[in-house]
């Protein structure tokens, strides 16, 4: 870092030829000219990206955002170059040491490309030095998944080994309690616990108190040897007792002159001969539960060494008193252990969301009551699709953008799951029905969706049966949700991935074929035809009709590129141009909303790239689909005009919404207009957004008309 600013310095020229050569090639890079805008537009990139990186240090940030602006300017020289390593390091490393989430880390990266746009001046930003860093985001942006499933893995890795490890304890404990008690009589082993102690050691009494529920006092259990008054149930209280000084403790307390310790108790002062009095406490899982005590008659004081001695009773009387709990929740850990590997086992065996879907309403399905079975989604627009329902086996139609109740975003609020009766819930009469609208369910359960903090939807079991659900269902319906989610989220991002690569694909093709196949035909054609019109009018030589078979030849499979190429773009425009597409495109809007769409384009267009033709169409497309689902409007109007740039803007008149809120929300919950604003971006132009609430929304995009126009 360089003084106070928290920049990284670069390296000094090395003596030799490469070196300067490097150095001054990074001194002419356009980062390295516009570096205090490219790394303050970072710092405040990632910072907008994740609240985790608001957490790290601002020196440590920005030292960090330093590191990956050498890199961008130095892997721009050579993609092998030290610092891009370093920083890849930084970044894998980052996820431990500053708890980020891969998602995080990814969005920082792509971030790096915004910052470019925004603080390179235009006239710098086909520089070949800039292109090359955007390449290097490329490099660690691939990398870095490389990385992060290694990442995820040994984090699976692990939590695979806490829970054999846990397994293992469990099972190993269950051993060692078989072989001390040697029977299921918690009782008698427990006196047969203290009367070996009291035996063992010497002592006239021993006696074993366990703490009651609320921890003030301490209930004898079990004894041996002259008690006194003490009688089997009695208590005694924490407060001021030896024996409840050893609980609170979690220490052995050795008392060798009871008749003057003012914590022993009057029973045992009665006890004359009692002259030393040891206790030592009941730990499980390092907390105190009771005390093990023994009373010595004779002069000789209790010692460091009988403390451990008597500990290693208390220990198996510990064992003895939680194996039967311990058995219980063995097995209950276990079953739930299976269930949930079962569970993983089959959402993870399938990216396709329906399957998705209906192997998580199987495996439910087979550890409790489900006859109805609802998923709730949150959707890009942040409103609720319900998913998936399916009511006594029969699936239905999901739905887009419904009023869910108010009892799911409790639970997705409260982050635990919900039992509710129908008949005692006040509002239930009028909750919508998702199934079989001729009956009711009488219970519901419903367990909350997260993908880290951030809610995206509920499960909810339902049954015709009244008090069909109890705790533990709640506890393995929230368990298997915690799955569910991730299996769910993996499905929705493969199927936004899936349809984007194969859109960009298909035009990736159309382009292939159109400026190779097609043109060389054109080219062969051109040839053989100038090759026959030299051969004159003789048209019955064999040579003549050769070349008349090869130019049809020729020309069917120019047609045949041809219809390929329109084949791979997008339906619409298939037959007609974008013009004649769009028109058709807002008719059928009139038709479906009874909505009045106004609109304006010239009667002629420049000839446009196939991708930029569909961008276009999908823009005016999406603006269109966003007043259906939100705009509940009147009239749309939709203008184009073309100039030095392509320029489309679509209007509404309806309730609009607040521009600044929306902003403040994020990209992560705008997947639509975000993916809008992406596609535009990468063909080189810009979406603009205005809205007011009550003055309607206008959505606009601007296209440069050099980058999208093609030749033909």
């Amino acid at each position: 870092m360089a003084g106070e600013t928290g920049y990284s310095t670069l390296p000094a020229p090395v003596s030799s030829s490469t070196g300067d050569v490097e150095d001054r090639t990074s001194a002419a890079h356009p980062i390295q000219r516009h570096r205090e805008a490219v790394v303050a537009g970072w710092r405040d990139t990632v910072c907008q990206v994740s609240p985790a990186y608001r957490e790290i240090p601002y020196d440590r940030l920005l030292e960090r955002v330093s590191e990956g602006v050498d890199a961008l300017i130095y892997g721009a020289i050579s993609i092998e170059h030290e610092m891009v390593g370093a920083f890849l390091a930084s970044l894998v490393a980052s996820v431990d040491r500053y708890g980020l989430s891969v998602n995080d880390v990814i969005a920082a990266l792509v971030g790096g490309y915004d910052v470019l746009d925004l603080t390179i001046p235009p006239e710098e930003r086909y520089l070949p030095e800039l292109i090359a860093s955007e390449k290097v985001i490329r490099l660690l942006l691939a990398q870095f998944a490389d990385h992060a499933v290694g990442l995820v893995t040994r984090k699976l890795e692990v939590e695979a080994a806490l829970q054999r490890e846990s397994r293992a304890k469990l099972l190993a404990l269950q051993r060692i309690g078989a072989a001390v008690t040697s029977s299921l009589e918690i009782e008698a082993t427990l006196e047969t616990i203290v009367q070996e102690a009291a035996a063992l050691m010497n002592g006239a009494s021993a006696r074993l108190r366990l703490a009651n529920e609320t921890g003030q006092n301490l209930q004898l259990i079990a004894s041996s040897g002259d008690l006194g008054e003490d009688r089997p149930g009695a208590v005694v209280p924490v407060e001021s007792t030896l024996a409840g000084l050893c609980y609170r403790s979690g220490r052995p307390v050795i008392s060798n002159d009871v008749a003057s310790n003012p914590r022993a108790s009057d029973d045992l002062r009665e006890l004359t001969r009692t002259r030393s009095l040891l206790s030592v406490p009941l730990i499980v899982r390092s907390s105190a539960i009771g005390v093990l005590s023994i009373t010595n008659l004779t002069d000789r004081p209790f010692e460091e060494a009988d403390a451990e001695m008597l500990s290693l009773f208390a220990d198996h009387a510990a064992v003895a008193i939680e194996n039967g709990r311990l058995f219980q929740q063995a097995q209950s850990q276990i079953t739930e252990m299976e269930i949930l590997n079962r569970v993983s086992a089959v959402v993870s065996a399938s990216l396709d969301l329906t399957s998705v879907f209906r192997s998580i309403h199987q495996e439910i399905a087979r550890i409790m009551i489900a006859d109805a079975f609802v998923i709730v989604l949150r959707n890009p627009e942040r409103g609720f699709d319900i998913s998936y329902v399916i009511d006594l086996d029969r699936e239905y139609a999901p739905r887009h953008n419904q009023q869910i109740p108010s009892i799911y975003h409790e639970s997705m609020d409260r982050r635990v799951p919900i039992m509710i009766e129908t008949s005692t819930h006040a509002d239930f009469a009028n909750w919508e029905r998702y199934g079989d609208v001729t009956r009711r369910v009488q219970s519901i359960l419903i367990a909350p969706l997260y993908r880290g903090s951030e809610s995206i939807g509920t499960l909810s079991a339902q049954s015709y049966a009244s008090n069909a659900y109890r705790q533990r269902d709640a506890d393995l319906l929230s368990t298997v949700a915690n799955v569910a989610a991730v299996a769910i989220e993996n499905a929705r991002l493969y199927e936004q991935a899936h349809g984007a690569a194969v859109a960009e694909e298909r035009n990736r093709l159309a382009r292939e074929i159109h400026d190779t196949i097609a043109q060389g035909l054109v080219g062969i054609i051109l040839q053989l035809e100038a090759v026959s019109a030299s051969l004159g009018d003789d048209s019955e030589s064999p040579l003549q009709r050769r070349l008349t078979r090869e130019i049809n030849l020729a020309r069917v499979n120019l047609d045949e590129a041809r219809r390929s190429v329109r084949d791979l773009r997008a339906a619409p425009l298939e037959h007609m141009s974008l013009a004649e597409a769009l028109v058709q495109l807002a008719e059928q809007h009139e038709e479906e909303c009874e909505t009045d769409v106004h609109i304006d384009m010239p009667d002629a267009m420049p000839l446009l790239d196939p991708t930029v033709e569909t961008a276009l169409f999908r823009f005016v497309q999406e603006s269109l689909s966003n007043c259906r689902k939100h705009a509940r409007t009147n009239t749309i109007w939709i203008q184009a005009h073309v100039t030095e740039a392509i320029v489309i803007h679509v209007r509404d008149d309806g309730p609009g919404f607040d521009f600044d809120a929306w902003r403040r929300a994020g990209s992560s919950h705008q997947f639509g207009l975000h993916g809008m604003r992406e596609r535009i971006e990468r063909l080189g132009g810009t979406l603009e957004i205005e809205s007011r609430v009550g003055a309607g929304t206008q959505l606009g995009i601007h296209l440069p008309l050099v980058s999208v126009t093609t030749a033909g």
